[in-house]
């Protein structure tokens, strides 16, 4: 190995964080073991042709074995590392009703003992302990109940894998080498507070929709419940209070009292149970890591969507503890992560990476098998439900919902409370209620820790709606569609909340597509047709359709556009790619503006956009106007510098950071260097007007003037000296913020809070002067104005609108359902790349059936916690469970002039879910109120 050191390149990527310098480095295999080094430059750039991407950006790193993940990485991989490789095993707990006492180390014979093993005491001795969001008991301590099935209990550190993997094969199912008491105690879950709980009341103004309503959460705010136990105490109900909390119990319990007395209303009384899912990533997680005493430095290799939240903790678990006073750097690879769906942001398990690397003697490597992601990864949340939906019998329009909602969160909090949030204010799905009363709560459980996976509570209470509608409209003996119609929301409605939707709703122009569809008008013919040539089998159709929220109400994404001197386009972005293709649309979507595809993108640059100075002070969800009002002022403050990648940001919100980067290239790079070569060439200044610009084939062209490549340009712009690089931040809450910056003397205005430009190499001492350790000048912002506070409490205006239509078939004798075809109608708004969409809808109707029909772990010792699953007894989705040859979509066309790109990773899997459940119930004349609708539950049914 050779001794780390500080190039300029780590240097321009580094903050201290706690006294500890963390560095944001590039993950790379040694050169002399690269797979594919050969690769010619002009393959690599056939990617994108005739305007649009013929393959996907990464699609020859794929195929030539150089896109490899961080689970793939050893020492002797890596420069500067030792190439001994250690090995790491955690030892988790299968129980969680008993005390534990230890581990029986006699069980493991004398020559593959590990040379260490970490307990809860190292921990504890050492002061090394989780962040706050974590919880806390990292390693359980003897004499304590595990607080959930799955419960790490120690780290076992080996240096031979030989000796790793067979005491690895005799430990992990073992039932002796962890010692427990004998008696069963109370689960530690029942004695702990809730994670959450919310309330979204709404009551419609007398006047209608458009007048202020009598009451909202957006306008009135939130409030929340006294803890006593795990049960919830509401305030007290009062009408004429000035507080939120009593005037919003009053207007609820009036609710819940007419729906349950009015005899003009019909009521659907309904309770909906769904399960716990794990989201099968094909990469469980890994973790490698070194700690080099002589350099005073922590390597590590993380595999998590949320590595921008990494920097910010690791460093202060490192300060905090004696054992690392002598780390002075952290240096953190953010490799290709694989698969993650949401299961990989903000997991706990790199700390317990980092933990091991603290005690190792060795770079030492981490990493789940597929049992023991299982049994520690996070999984979706189960909802209980109880509805009650009240419709006005003449006109068939909803007149009141109440909603109660229960979750199990696990073992850990994790984003338990937000999962909790979504799910609850998601629950009207495309419809509007004048009246609501929604009450979700989340306890805490003996499961594994719940967390992000995709659908984030929506797919849960989406699906119950979509269920309740359906079942409505055959208990009303309307049609469906003419039930829908009526309760559509459009433009100008109201959300639960109270707050208005941003976009143009197309709800209703969507179910008319969707009606008029051959699987909807020929349902009837099918079914007779195929009843009688399959006499075993029985024909149903049905179908769903949901609006998903997408977004976290604090949003900040971050991007670099910029062109080297040989005439490259590189962009440089802060999302994870996690198998989206973020890298291949934002190296496209740039091509609006500066005339080709990147050349180049890098993901999960981090600490590279430190160099627009930003910092934050506050929780940019409960941060008070006030204060906003007075810190906006400053220019180097945001509400929030960073926010994870989740399944949902790329198309939207990095999409609005790259493109603005890329327009500001153009302004200040591109379209100057040519003005400047039209200039030298004879050309006059009043003609070369840069709304007259336009981009052909690659090159720059402007009536009357000579077209100019692209390379030219950029080699222009660095020999004058002019700005060659762009770097923005934006802030989202519900809504873009905006301020005016003075790039070139210029005052403009742009939906960014943050602009930091590089400059050409021939750039002045001058302009070289003014320039940060990090190589960049900050533009300050003239003015500024940030979304108002008051946006928290809508919880929601971004919405991507999908239904889906199904045809399946059960088979009475077995109780298989077999899904024959399916059609998806989707508003995507303005498509960066086809394909990528065509991806997601395939793969969520595969998640969506996986949901519906045969993913299950159960809620007791038997399930995923006790660490005996696999795929060997889970069943996930194969082509033959998804009628893969009949999937076929819509995607509606943007509406011209609006040309702003959704979010629709989640949104895809949602519609099936209820889609298969009403064709269930067509095929069978048997409804169906839990998940998933096993071939053991219709055969009972049907019988």
């Amino acid at each position: 190995m050779k001794d780390w050191a500080l190039s300029r390149r780590d240097f321009i990527k580094k903050c201290v964080i706690g006294g500890v310098t963390v560095y944001s480095a590039p993950m790379l295999f040694k050169p002399e073991e690269a797979i594919a080094a050969g690769v010619k430059e002009s393959l690599a750039q056939s990617w994108f042709q005739d305007g649009k991407p013929a393959f996907r950006f990464d699609a020859i790193e794929k195929i030539t074995g150089q896109k490899i993940y961080g689970r793939d990485y050893r020492a002797v991989d890596i420069p500067s590392w030792p190439d001994t490789q250690h090995h790491a095993f955690i030892v988790r707990s299968h129980i969680a009703n008993k005390v534990y006492l230890g581990l029986d180390l006699d069980i493991i014979p004398a020559d593959i003992q590990p040379y260490k093993i970490i307990t809860a005491e190292d921990l504890k001795n050492n002061e090394l302990t989780l962040p706050p969001f974590y919880g806390d008991n990292m390693l359980l301590e003897v004499g304590k109940v595990p607080d959930y099935l799955g419960h790490e209990l120690a780290i076992l550190l080996f240096d031979k894998f030989d000796d790793f993997i067979k005491a690895k094969l005799l430990l992990q199912f073992h039932e002796q080498f962890v010692k427990y008491g004998d008696e069963v105690v109370p689960y530690t879950a029942l004695s702990r507070p809730p994670y959450a709980a919310w309330r979204i009341i709404r009551q419609e103004s007398a006047q209608g929709v458009a007048a202020e309503d009598q009451y909202s959460t957006f306008s009135n705010g939130q409030f929340f419940p006294k803890y006593v136990g795990q049960k919830l105490e509401w305030p007290k109900a009062n009408n004429d209070s000035k507080d939120a909390g009593e005037k919003g119990m009053f207007i609820a319990n009036a609710l819940r009292q007419e729906i349950d007395s009015n005899k003009s209303w019909f009521v659907l009384d309904k309770h909906y149970q769904t399960q716990s899912i794990e989201p099968m990533m094909l990469e469980p997680e890994a973790f490698n890591g070194f700690y080099d005493k002589k350099s005073q430095t922590l390597h590590v290799v993380i595999t998590t969507q949320s590595p921008q939240d990494f920097f910010q903790q690791a460093g202060k678990v490192l300060a905090q503890s004696p054992l690392t006073k002598g780390i002075t750097n952290l240096v953190v690879h953010s490799p290709y992560i694989g698969g993650g769906f949401g299961a990989k942001d903000h997991t706990i398990f790199p700390y317990y990476g980092v933990i091991a690397s603290l005690f190792a003697t060795a770079p030492v490597r981490l990493a789940n098998n597929r049992f023991e992601q299982f049994q520690s990864g996070l999984k979706r949340h189960p909802f209980s439900i109880s509805n009650k939906l009240a419709f006005d019998k003449k006109t068939l329009k909803i007149q009141g919902f109440v909603s109660d909602i229960k979750v199990d969160g696990g073992g850990r909090e994790n984003f338990s409370p937000s999962v909790t949030s979504v799910g609850a204010s998601a629950s009207q799905g495309i419809y509007y209620m004048p009246r609501n009363d929604i009450q979700a709560w989340c306890l805490p459980s003996h499961l594994p820790t719940a967390g992000s996976m995709r659908g984030y509570g929506s797919l849960q209470t989406m699906s119950a709606m979509e269920m309740m509608m359906n079942e409505a409209a055959d208990t009303l003996a309307v049609d469906p569609f003419t039930l829908r119609r009526a309760n559509a929301m459009v433009d100008g409605d109201k959300n639960t909340q109270g707050a208005t939707p941003l976009g143009k709703i197309r709800y209703v122009e969507m179910l008319d597509l969707a009606e008029k569809h051959p699987i909807w008008q020929q349902r009837d013919a099918n079914k007779a047709k195929f009843d009688k040539a399959n006499p075993d089998k029985s024909f149903g159709v049905g179908f769903g359709f949901v609006s998903k929220d997408y977004g976290t109400g604090a949003n900040a994404p971050s991007a670099y556009a910029g062109v080297t001197p040989e005439g490259k386009l590189v962009v440089k972005i802060f999302s994870v790619e996690m198998g989206t293709g973020t890298d291949t649309s934002q190296a496209t979507l740039v091509s609006d503006y500066v005339g080709k595809a990147a050349d180049t993108v890098e993901i999960a640059q981090i600490k590279l956009f430190d160099a627009m100075e930003l910092f934050e002070d506050d929780n940019p969800y409960i941060m008070s106007q006030e204060h906003q009002d007075k810190m906006a002022n400053d220019p180097r403050w945001t509400p929030a510098v960073v926010s994870a990648s989740s399944a949902s940001q790329s198309a939207f919100f990095q999409s609005h950071a790259t493109k603005h980067a890329a327009k500001i290239l153009f302004e200040e790079t591109l379209f100057p260097a040519a003005k400047a070569i039209w200039l030298e060439a004879g050309g006059k200044a009043e003609k070369i007007l840069i709304d007259n610009a336009q981009w052909q084939n690659g090159q720059l062209t402007l009536e009357g003037f000579a077209p100019i490549e692209f390379s030219l340009l950029c080699k222009k712009a660095h020999a004058i000296g002019i700005v060659t690089g762009v770097m923005t931040h934006a802030f989202n809450r519900w809504e873009w913020a905006d301020g005016d910056f003075k790039v070139s003397n210029q005052l403009k205005n742009y939906p960014l809070d943050a602009i930091a430009v590089e400059y050409g190499i021939g750039a002045s001492k001058a302009i070289k002067a003014t320039l940060n350790k990090q190589g960049f000048k900050v533009i300050p912002r003239q003015s500024m104005r940030y979304p108002k506070v008051q946006l928290n409490s809508a919880m929601v205006r971004y919405y991507t609108p999908c239904l889906t239509m199904v045809e399946v078939a059960v088979h009475k004798v077995s109780g298989v359902v077999e899904i024959l075809r399916s059609h998806t109608w989707i508003e995507p708004g303005k498509v960066h790349v086809k394909q990528l969409v065509e991806g997601q809808i395939e793969g969520g109707l595969t998640m969506g059936v996986g949901h519906v029909l045969h993913e299950y772990l159960p809620a007791d010792e038997t399930g995923a916690g006790n660490g005996e699953w696999n795929i060997d007894r889970y069943k996930v989705p194969f082509a033959k469970d998804n009628g893969v040859w009949n999937i076929d979509y819509t995607m509606l066309p943007p509406i011209e002039g609006i040309d702003e790109s959704k979010g629709l990773a989640e949104v895809v899997m949602i519609p099936i879910v209820p889609a298969v459940v009403e064709a269930i119930y067509q095929a069978t004349n048997k409804r169906f109120y839990h998940l998933p609708i096993t071939p053991n539950d219709i055969l009972e049914a049907i019988k």
